[in-house]
């Protein structure tokens, strides 16, 4: 009997270690299955967040960019209306001080003297001189200018806006024009004036 409880007693020992040995086996199979788990998912977040991280960044960059953009933009208009704005002041200035020019009596002579020359320069053949409306009082002595070259020469007020005074000259037989009105003067003298004081813009 002692012998039997004895084996019993042995055979429990072993059913029990054996259970024993299968637990801490099936645990660090669980364990092992939990830390590969939690790893991945780490793995899985971490990557998520780096993810995140560089659309934040990328983001910011891009707002960064847009806003500095943004700035340069403002300032390059704020910069074209200034640079407008003297333009327009120099050359209205301007604009005046010829005005002013052509209710002198030095004005007559200076465009008898530009019509002569536009006329010599032009060539021979009939010739078309445009003047400003205000400076048909001039028609007769225009019209005695073309008498010393022998050709056909008719006065016409010119219909182009800003033709302030000064006078173009057109021969429509060779299809030559010389322009020395106020208004082409001032064209040439706002390119000239660009350049001296650095007001253009690249």
């Amino acid at each position: 009997m002692d012998n039997m409880k004895e084996k019993l007693n042995t055979f429990t020992s072993l059913v029990l270690d054996d259970a024993g040995t299968q637990r801490e086996k099936l645990m660090e199979k669980i364990q092992h299955k939990r830390d590969t788990m939690l790893n991945a998912k780490e793995t899985e977040f971490l990557e998520e967040a780096y993810e995140i991280i560089q659309r934040s960044i990328s983001d910011a960059k891009k707002t960064a960019n847009e806003k500095v953009l943004h700035v340069e933009l403002e300032a390059r208009k704020q910069l074209l209306l200034t640079r407008e704005k003297i333009i327009n002041d120099v050359m209205e200035a301007a604009s005046d001080k010829l005005k002013g020019f052509t209710k002198t009596d030095d004005y007559g002579k200076w465009l008898l003297g530009k019509i002569e020359k536009a006329i010599f320069e032009v060539g021979k053949g009939p010739k078309i001189v445009y003047i400003s409306s205000d400076d048909i009082r001039f028609r007769d002595q225009i019209e005695a200018l073309g008498d010393r070259d022998h050709s056909k020469l008719s006065v016409e007020a010119a219909d182009e806006k800003d033709f302030i005074g000064g006078t173009k000259v057109f021969n429509p037989a060779r299809r030559v024009s010389v322009d020395y009105s106020f208004k082409e003067m001032l064209a040439e003298e706002k390119k000239t004036f660009l350049q001296r004081s650095g007001l253009t813009i690249g």
